[in-house]
């Protein structure tokens, strides 16, 4: 039996910036004709996150579905350039996640190891952005 698969870009090659100008940052994408016992992912390009003090959730339709990594332990990636650099990422969910039409994802900017102030995020940028979808055949 065939499976069908769809895809809807969520951002393009144009860069996002989270961080302390954008807290929260959302999006709304359709999954039109998805199937819900199948499954999905997003995938994505981020870069920064080098003074992170956790990883960044990532909520679809007000459900945590995973996380952007760090990219390693604080200072050592900024030393290193690391976080200079485009990395791609994915998270899996449950095609039941999602609605079969529209939906919103939802991601909030972390704060830097040591500062306890509201205006201390740690900004990163998040392009290519795709949502990969079971659809009913």
């Amino acid at each position: 039996m065939p499976v069908h698969c769809e895809f809807t870009q969520i951002v393009g090659d144009d860069p996002v910036v989270i961080g302390d100008s954008k807290p929260v940052w959302e999006a709304n994408f359709d999954t039109e004709g998805r199937k819900s016992s199948g499954s999905a992912f997003l995938v994505f390009n981020v870069r920064g996150l080098a003074l992170a003090d956790a990883d960044v959730k990532v909520k679809v339709n007000n459900q945590l579905v995973g996380k952007i990594f760090r990219h390693g332990s604080f200072g050592a990636c900024a030393q290193s350039g690391n976080a200079e650099y485009w990395h791609t990422q994915m998270i899996t969910l449950s095609g039941s996640m999602l609605k079969d039409g529209a939906n919103e994802i939802q991601i909030e900017a972390i704060g830097v190891v040591g500062e306890k102030k509201a205006a201390s995020r740690d900004d990163f940028e998040l392009k290519d952005l795709m949502c990969f979808f079971h659809q009913a055949a």
